[in-house]
């Protein structure tokens, strides 16, 4: 029988898959995957600026679109 969640087969009580080398945290991975070429360190510095500029002027937040909104049906 497969374990669903490694694909490893076993009884259910089994230890798990070989130790093999360390993988790279996901966030890592996927940053990876979707930027092409170097970061811009000026922009992302002015984008977070910005963010912070923002936040400390105490500016009500843009209310949540419901597209974006991955909370379960109630919690608005």
């Amino acid at each position: 029988m497969a374990d669903h969640d490694t694909g490893c087969t076993g009884p259910p009580d089994h230890a798990g898959p070989p130790a093999g080398p360390a993988l790279p945290a996901l966030p890592a991975l996927l940053g990876a995957a979707l930027r092409e070429g170097e970061v811009d360190r000026e922009a992302e510095r002015r984008a977070v600026a910005a963010f912070r500029a923002v936040r400390d002027a105490g500016c009500p937040s843009a209310p949540t679109r419901r597209q974006d909104d991955w909370r379960p049906g109630g919690a608005g």
